[in-house]
């Protein structure tokens, strides 16, 4: 896959924005570090954004827009048409993801850790992508025609954040393959049964 490189200045601060948040954090970063990787000065900075928060928020807004596209893509790739196959992609999914050299957890669940208020824009359009999550979820759910889709994606969408975790804490990448076991159960006690 060709990436273009980011045009114009506020494209630039997004671009070095995403990468070193998601590998340093969103508090532990100063600001001087993404001017550096950019190659511009605060004056530059402040037309664009009234603050770091503000470059965050437009991070995490970005990371949410392009993941909302791409996951449905990758699931459709790897599963097919089925929706249950496309339920049990998202473990290759993962798989993959976690096995990148650049793994470092999840930008949402990172923004909402460290943007603990629920009413900080930002742990807002972080705790948004989470619900995009369980909505594609149970929209899956809804196609295969699984018994109650809502608690469905409310259960496998845990799971899925959950395997992000305990790849973080063990780097062992086999939280995938675990949790694509558990998902399987899951799958199997929410089918409908037809006599």
């Amino acid at each position: 896959m060709i990436t273009m490189a980011p045009q114009g200045t506020r494209e630039k601060l997004i671009a070095a924005g995403l990468d070193l948040f998601y590998q340093h954090g969103f508090h532990a970063l100063g600001l001087d570090r993404i001017l550096d990787a950019v190659g511009t000065t605060k004056t530059t900075f402040y037309k664009y954004f009234e603050s770091k928060e503000a470059l965050a928020l437009a991070c995490i807004e970005r990371r949410d827009e392009r993941w909302r596209k791409r996951l449905p893509q990758l699931l459709r790739e790897r599963g097919g048409e089925d929706p249950i196959n496309q339920l049990r992609a998202v473990w290759s999914v993962w798989r993959d993801w976690f096995d990148d050299i650049h793994f470092n957890g999840c930008l949402f669940i990172h923004a909402c850790s460290e943007f603990p208020d629920p009413n900080d824009p930002c742990h807002q359009a972080a705790w948004a992508n989470v619900d995009a999550l369980r909505g594609i979820v149970r929209n899956l759910a809804e196609q295969a025609e699984l018994s109650d889709p809502d608690a469905f994606a409310q259960e496998y969408g845990l799971l899925m954040q959950g395997a992000i975790i305990m790849e973080v804490i063990d780097r062992r990448n086999t939280a995938a393959d675990t949790a694509g076991r558990v998902g399987e159960m899951l799958i199997d006690r929410y089918r409908v049964v037809t006599a």
